[in-house]
């Protein structure tokens, strides 16, 4: 059976992509984004041409053969609405939003529709001004630190301990065009001097409690501290853990929850 490749690339690197495939079929997804799309004589030459591209760090990936699963593909491959302003979606895939964040599945990281990042997500999306420095601790794909930037952050650093995460999230920032205003780093929170106008942290409940002190130590006197990925009988432990800290009411999605909080006012 007759296979398909779908690759996504910016204006720059269509040239590169004819080289490779031969004459391909071009659609223009959004500014500066396109797709081409590539008929192969086998699925099998199809993923094997994908795998080409990915070593070539091309967002490729194998389209469907036939009309009869592109419906399914198409559905798997939708943007995923975060919320009015934000969508999230893979490089190939059209969406008009306002902000489109690009994540590419061969990191093997979530998209971002998670409930804890999507809470985090609509926090900086009603609380981003303009001019921010932003810490996302743990980080992973970077999308919580790229959709910072995206909204008007000055800058933000992601950390975390997963080495394949870094290079996934430092990957996704060149994607969407925020690499010189975004850094991933493994270096310990302990360990960092600077103070943050926002800091995050969407990790598990247990490594919230104890880097509490740590995220507080990070936090800019008049900055905020978003703190999700906790379940509802957790909120009232966690918030014990952070004395100096006036958290609201907690955010919730389904079964998620998100703090939200300062430092209270003496």
């Amino acid at each position: 059976m007759a296979g398909q490749i779908v690759v996504a690339v910016e204006s720059s690197d269509r040239s590169s992509i004819e080289a490779i495939l031969g004459a391909t079929t071009w659609v223009e997804l959004r500014k500066d984004r396109w797709i081409a799309t590539y008929k192969t004589a086998t699925e099998d030459d199809a993923r094997q041409r994908v795998a080409e591209l990915r070593r070539k760090q091309y967002s490729a990936v194998s389209g469907p053969p036939d009309e009869q699963r592109a419906v399914a593909w198409n559905k798997w491959n939708s943007p995923i609405a975060i919320n009015e302003a934000i969508d999230v979606c893979f490089p190939w895939a059209f969406s008009d939003a306002e902000i489109v964040i690009e994540i590419d599945p061969g990191a093997g990281f979530g998209r971002g529709d998670h409930p804890s990042t999507r809470l985090l997500l609509d926090q900086l999306t009603a609380r981003i001004s303009g001019s921010e420095s932003v810490l996302d601790v743990g980080c992973g794909s970077g999308i919580l630190a790229i959709a910072a930037v995206q909204l008007g952050a000055e800058s933000a650093l992601g950390i975390d301990v997963n080495e394949e995460g870094l290079v996934a999230a430092a990957a996704n920032a060149r994607r969407n065009r925020v690499a010189e205003r975004t850094s991933f780093s493994n270096t310990d929170i302990g360990r960092l001097d600077a103070k943050f106008d926002v800091v995050l942290a969407n990790i598990h409940y247990e490594t919230l409690c104890e880097l509490a002190n740590e995220l507080v130590n990070c936090l800019a006197p008049e900055g905020w501290l978003g703190l999700s990925g906790i379940s509802r009988a957790q909120i009232s432990r966690l918030s014990a853990r952070f004395p100096s800290i006036n958290f609201g009411d907690a955010y919730y999605l389904e079964d998620w929850n998100a703090l939200i909080g300062s430092f209270k006012i003496e």
